[in-house]
């Protein structure tokens, strides 16, 4: 395996992505089997993350081996303590030696089966032959399909991708954009970010900056970080026509802020009633494309609270 750059690795399943780190076990988290990622899945069959040749498959069928067109190798593991079903519950379709295309169906199983008599159905991909000091980072997530783009496998000389962490700047539950209930904000027309669906009717600053703009309608606000970069936070979709009505500013056009001060609070009842929804977004909106937010997890955040890096 001789690379100098970040190695792309696609998922070979569909469901919830995660860090090595977050596995269920604690042989897989402390990555004494090596680095990689899981899934919690959706469905129930695994697919080939890319050309490879199978260079082995456990007697147990839970776990396949593979070494993929550029010399990297990697094992697929399907479950937590699956090697106790004894292979009851897969179907391989591949075999050692055997070829496989990218999106090749490699095995499937009985993810019933699997929760009701295993430890746990996380599907994991390790690497357990990396170099010394490479590390593998999520680039994608939290839902992925199989086939799409997962992780990069880092070399020690590439720079850290995580040159930001934003934080939350309310209490509730997390999304990514592409999950908004409003396509214009999913597509992302003005920027990628984040949003969450508020159980606190208060925003707060999210990070050390200053104010540059408070729009007219009074449903959002133009921040700026300490190093320049611009960011949006708006409460709900649909708000603008509110006129202002059921908010409440703190701060001023220019005004400096630091992480935590109080910037807004808004009525969440009349917004539920009178706007098409409640949902809280931060957007950046003139990030380069290049830099993709990635969330730290999903669901329930407080705010303050590690939310994004990019």
């Amino acid at each position: 395996m001789e690379h100098e750059s970040p190695i792309p690795f696609n998922s070979p399943f569909t469901g919830e992505l995660h860090p090595i780190t977050d596995a269920p076990d604690e042989a897989f988290a402390q990555k004494m089997t090596g680095d990689g990622f899981f899934v919690y899945p959706e469905e129930n069959t695994v697919y080939a993350p890319c050309d490879s040749e199978v260079t082995f498959v456990f007697d147990t069928r839970h776990a396949i081996g593979l070494t993929a067109a550029d010399g990297t190798e990697y094992l697929l593991h399907i479950g937590i303590d699956t090697v106790r079903l004894q292979g009851k519950g897969f179907t391989v379709f591949a075999e050692s030696g055997q070829h496989v295309k990218k999106g090749d169906r490699l095995l499937t199983f009985d993810k019933k089966l699997i929760c009701e008599k295993a430890t746990s159905d996380a599907c994991i991909c390790l690497f357990p032959e990396l170099p010394e000091h490479w590390e593998v980072r999520l680039c994608a997530g939290p839902r992925i399909a199989a086939g799409e783009e997962a992780v990069r496998i880092i070399p020690p000389s590439s720079p850290s991708p995580q040159s930001h962490i934003f934080y939350a700047p309310c209490t509730g539950m997390l999304h990514p954009l592409s999950e908004a209930p409003d396509p214009f904000y999913s597509h992302k027309s003005t920027g990628d970010g984040f949003f969450i669906y508020p159980s606190e009717s208060i925003l707060y600053a999210p990070c050390d900056g200053s104010v540059f703009f408070i729009f007219e309608e009074k449903n959002a606000i133009g921040m700026h970080t300490t190093d320049g970069l611009e960011y949006m936070l708006q409460v709900g979709i649909g708000t603008d026509v509110l006129n202002g009505k059921g908010f409440t500013f703190y701060v001023k056009d220019g005004q400096t802020v630091r992480k935590g001060d109080r910037l807004l609070s808004f009525d969440d009842a009349y917004i539920k009633a009178n706007a098409q929804s409640n949902a809280c977004f931060c957007i950046f909106t003139d990030l380069p494309p290049e830099n993709v937010i990635h969330l730290k997890h999903q669901g329930f955040i407080q705010t303050g609270q590690e939310a994004v890096w990019f």
